[in-house]
Parts: structure tokens; sequence; C-alpha cells
């Protein structure tokens, strides 16, 4: 176990026991999914554990609920769980170019027009 982790752990079973409360009531108060805490507290879990992001989510709602400084135990886990990899966007030529664009959007609301008018005139 990594020292972050435990920080993470520890702050979290600290809070617990200083609130007088159980993992179990946590999870019911928060809507946490119990094996989300244990992972969290860096127990053993054998379940499917939901992506970083609503892990992080789950630690603020906790955090909240234990009277934790939300911000500080995101950074604990930012810590702790750091991410892996950085998703780069790479710029993408336009398909169309705004001409031809907007000659498309053009006739299809001539068509649009079109299919109304024989609606209401009754032709269709």
């Amino acid at each position: 176990m990594s020292e972050e982790r435990q920080a993470l752990a520890n702050t979290l079973k600290q809070a617990i026991s200083a609130r007088g409360t159980t993992l179990d009531a946590v999870a019911q108060s928060t809507k946490v999914p119990r094996s989300t805490l244990l992972a969290l507290m860096d127990e053993p879990v054998s379940a499917v554990l939901p992506e970083r992001v609503y892990m992080r989510g789950h630690l603020c709602v906790v955090a909240r609920e234990l009277g934790l400084d939300s911000a500080k135990i995101g950074e604990l886990f930012d810590l702790a769980y750091p991410v892996k990899e950085k998703v780069g966007l790479t710029p993408v030529a336009p398909r169309f170019s705004t001409g031809s664009l907007a000659l498309m959007v053009g006739l299809g609301g001539m068509a649009l027009l079109a299919v109304v008018l024989a609606f209401t005139r009754g032709v269709v």
C-alpha cells in the first residue's frame, strides 16, 4: 500500500471513528456502495469498482457527510490515485467548406418548407 493511499484511508477511518458511526451507516446515508467505501479505505474488495472520476465524486460526497474538507480529500485522492495518462485532442480539419455547408442548410430548409406547405394545403 502506498503512503498516499494509506493517508487517505487513515483520514477516512479516523473521520468515521470520530463521528461515532459505522461504514454501513455512511454507505446508507450517502448512497455510496459499501464496496466503494472499502476500496477507498484500502480494504480488500472483490467487486467491480466504478471509474476513477466516479470514485472521486463518491469520496467528495462521503467527505461532506463526515464533515471533512472536500477539496483536501480530493487532493489526497489525486495523490493516491493519479491519472495514468492524459488524453490529447488533435485538431481535425473541417469536412465541408463554409460555402457548401451553407448550401446544404439552405436546400434542407427549402425541402422542409415544401413539406410543410404540402401538408397545410392538403396535397399529400
